[in-house]
This record gives C-alpha cells, sequence and structure tokens, in this order.
C-alpha cells in the first residue's frame, strides 16, 4: 500500500512519516517521536523495485483488544492510534490489525469510513511494519515518495453497528546500503474489513537518520520561530465540499478559471487529527484531504451533483517537494470526464491535482471521484 506521511501525512515533497509519537502524512518526512518532529522530504533517490504482491497467511491469528504504543506510529494522542498488531507472515510479508473507529473527528457523520481515514491506517500500517519487524529505530525520519490507495468495493467501508475490524497485509521490497541499514521500502497491501476486501494500496518511503533530516531541514524557520508567519485564509462553505463539520475544511472557496478549478490551501495547526503533534512542513495527509475536497467541490460543480453524494476511489500521490507552513499553498484541479468503473459498478471522475508553492509544484495527486453514497 502506498502512503505518504504524516498523518496524518505525509505529505508534501517526498511524502515521510513520523517517528515516535508523531507523524503527519502526505507529502514529507517524520521524525521522532515525543515532541513529534515533521516528515517531508526528498533527498535520496526513490526506493527502487515492486514491492512483491502479499501472498497473505489466513492461519495468523491477530489481536484487536487494545492499540500499539503510539511511539510505534509516530503519534502523540493515544485516540488517534487505530493499529492494534501485527505479524510477520513470511519473507518479507507481514500483517497487521487495525479497529476503525465508527465516530471520529475526521470521519463526521458518513455512511462511509471515512478515505483520509483509511489513508492514516495505512500509514500507521507501514511504519509500525518499519520498528517492529524491519528494525527501523524510532528516533528514525520516514519520507513517503508516493502513495497510492484505490477503493474495490464501497459496501465493506459501510459503518456498521459495532467499530470494524481490519486486517492490512503487506508485502515490502527494503533497499539497505553496504553495512546492512535500511534506506527505505516499497510496499503493495490489501485492506480487508470485516473480511471483506476493501483496498488496495502501494508506496515507497526513504528512511534518514534523525540527524540527518535535521541537518536537511536546518534552514527553514521552525514554527516557534519569531519570524515565523503562517498563511491564514477564510475555509469554504463545508457543505461545498462534500464536509459537514468547518474544522474539517482546508480549501478556500473553489473558483473556476479557464477550464480548471482552484483554491488555496487552509492550515490550521491546532486540527487534532492533520496536527497530532506540532510539525516543520504540510503534511502529505493535509495535502490528499485538501485535493479530496477541491476534486469533490469542482465534480459537484461541473457536473450539476451533490457534493454529499461523492466519494474518492482512488488517490495516486507523488510528493516531489516539501510544502512549507509558511508559504502560500495554491491547489489547482483538471477535471475529466466520466467513465465506467466495472469493479466499483459506478460512474468515476479522474481529476488531477496539483499544490504549487511560488510556481513549483510540490505534489501531484490523481483521484477518482465515485457517486456512489
Amino acid at each position: 500500500m502506498t502512503i505518504p506521511m504524516s498523518a496524518s501525512a505525509s505529505l508534501s515533497a517526498p511524502a515521510p512519516t513520523s517517528i515516535p509519537a508523531p507523524a503527519s502524512i502526505p507529502g514529507p518526512a517524520s521524525i521522532p517521536a515525543p515532541a513529534s518532529i515533521p516528515v517531508p522530504v526528498p533527498v535520496s533517490s526513490p526506493v527502487s523495485g515492486t514491492a512483491p504482491v502479499p501472498p497473505g497467511n489466513d492461519h495468523v491469528e491477530l489481536s484487536y483488544d487494545a492499540t500499539v504504543p503510539r511511539a510505534l506510529v509516530h503519534r502523540a494522542s493515544i485516540a488517534e492510534v487505530f493499529v492494534t498488531d501485527s505479524a510477520e507472515t513470511g519473507e518479507d510479508t507481514f500483517a497487521v490489525a487495525a479497529q476503525l473507529p465508527r465516530g471520529h473527528l475526521i470521519g463526521e457523520n458518513s455512511p462511509l469510513y471515512d478515505f483520509s481515514l483509511m489513508v492514516e491506517v495505512v500509514r500507521q500500517a507501514g511504519v509500525l511494519v518499519a520498528h517492529r519487524h524491519l528494525g527501523v529505530h524510532l528516533d528514525s525520519a520516514f519520507i513517503f515518495r508516493d502513495l497510492t490507495l484505490r477503493t474495490t468495493a464501497f459496501e465493506p467501508l459501510r459503518i456498521g453497528s459495532r467499530p470494524a475490524n481490519a486486517r492490512i497485509t503487506v508485502g515490502v521490497r527494503t533497499r539497505r546500503n553496504k553495512a546492512g541499514r535500511l534506506q527505505g521500502f516499497s510496499f503493495l497491501g490489501d485492506i480487508e474489513i470485516d473480511g471483506r476486501s476493501a483496498m488496495k494500496g502501494e508506496g515507497g518511503l526513504l528512511i534518514l537518520s534523525k540527524a540527518a533530516y535535521q541537518a536537511m531541514r536546518s534552514r527553514r524557520l521552525s514554527p516557534g520561530h519569531p519570524g515565523f508567519l503562517l498563511p491564514r485564509f477564510a475555509a469554504a462553505e463545508p457543505s461545498h465540499v462534500g464536509r459537514r463539520d468547518a474544522r474539517n475544511v482546508f480549501v478556500t472557496e473553489p473558483v473556476a478559471d479557464a477550464g480548471r478549478f482552484g483554491c488555496q490551501l487552509v492550515v490550521d495547526t491546532s486540527h487534532p487529527h492533520v496536527f497530532d503533534h506540532p510539525l516543520d512542513h504540510v503534511p502529505g495527509h493535509l495535502q490528499m484531504e485538501a485535493a479530496r475536497q477541491l476534486a469533490v467541490a469542482a465534480v459537484a460543480r461541473l457536473h450539476a451533483l451533490d457534493p454529499y453524494s461523492l466519494s474518492v476511489a482512488s488517490i495516486a500521490t507523488d510528493f516531489t517537494d516539501y510544502a512549507e507552513l509558511d508559504r502560500i499553498t495554491r491547489l489547482r484541479a483538471t477535471v475529466d470526464g466520466f467513465r465506467w468503473d466495472e469493479d466499483l459498478g459506478t460512474f468515476t471522475t479522474p481529476v488531477v491535482v496539483e499544490a504549487v508553492q511560488e510556481d513549483t509544484v510540490t505534489t501531484v495527486m490523481r483521484l477518482e471521484v465515485a457517486q456512489w453514497v
């Protein structure tokens, strides 16, 4: 499965993940735990090779009784930890368990488990495998280079009368230096919810030592610096982007211009899910959710659809550079026409969203929006 980091994502430059307690998804990298360190940016070349397709081992039992220690998935809040167990199922293959909450800030009152929530679950699964099974130190920085997550069936994602049990089967292909130190890995994953196949994912990430990451980011102003200024914009009306809670709106009102739709990224560093801990960059997780909101608004407006009837069927994200918190991030979307998806049994609309800072494209996200709910 693929994932940018930070979680809650990445992701800006290559999407990294974080270390111990913290981490965000999408785009960049993340560093050690407690205090929480950011996640981002490209440095070495991407992990090469394709991860093996995980064969899966139905005989390995996983526990859903308690979550794993938060440091193992780079989260500060215990409430933001969703994975509960993991096991090695074969050579370079693993299984990870997660419980999906029926009620969560980012999920709102949707009839389906939220796409952003599932991105975070996948991120946590990848980070857990790295620390628990691949021997990666807790103070390492994760840099997610790319992430792809595709829904294979919507019905298993429907929220039922109790929290759902998810099982993520992961196959990895590692990359090590001559001394044997893990430098990164690519991975593929299948997600089952209560025993039914629901999603597939894949991705690649790099791993840096804490010192290397800090050296790479040392020239950037940190959010705590007296000269640091965070751009602030008014968020769009929630109903226009398929959201109900104003706290979860991360874009300004989308505007149509020359066949495209554009908006500004709205960054709220107090958001308890996206900014579970302090970060030094715009997390990939936030960029992906903002792209989802712009895509939903654009498709709804262009094709006269109800935003609340639209769901993300897939997202493929490439993190090429860090998105900095103290710079304005513009999002621009190009919407294609309807396509019939045989697997999902519905029409989907492809949308390409670019995140741009000072004329530099930091992230490219390719989404498919489906009318299903």
